[in-house]
């Protein structure tokens, strides 16, 4: 792995924790550091794979936007998580931007079935 890969959750966690509606947190999946993960309220919205992978909550109409780019790995089936990989600082910004896309969403869909955040 190499010295920037080990970087990047640290770059990662910097840029998330800019964001109010983000909540860093650990995740009840995966062992050591891989179980960082964030939330919107209650929700869980991202969490490291390994470095350089993150998956992410987003809704499926929302990642057809981003088909065929590189760094995301879509699910073999309909999913709301995608797998993104992380590598530079441009790749940060582009998994920040939409792990707060994800906390808009889990914003709009608790709005919608109305249950109160906490």
């Amino acid at each position: 792995m190499s010295e920037t890969a080990v970087d990047i959750p640290s770059r990662l966690r910097a840029r998330l924790a800019q964001s109010r509606a983000i909540i860093e947190a650990m995740s009840r999946f995966g062992r050591g550091d891989e179980r960082l993960a964030w939330r919107a309220g209650t929700q869980e919205i991202a969490h490291l794979h390994s470095a350089e992978i993150i998956d992410i909550r987003l809704p499926a109409v929302l990642q057809r936007q981003w088909r065929g780019d590189p760094r995301l790995m879509p699910r073999p089936r309909r999913s709301d998580w995608i797998e993104c990989r992380v590598r530079s600082d441009d790749d940060v910004e582009f998994a920040a931007m939409l792990v707060e896309l994800a906390a808009q969403s889990t914003d709009k869909s608790t709005a919608r079935s109305g249950r109160a955040r906490k």
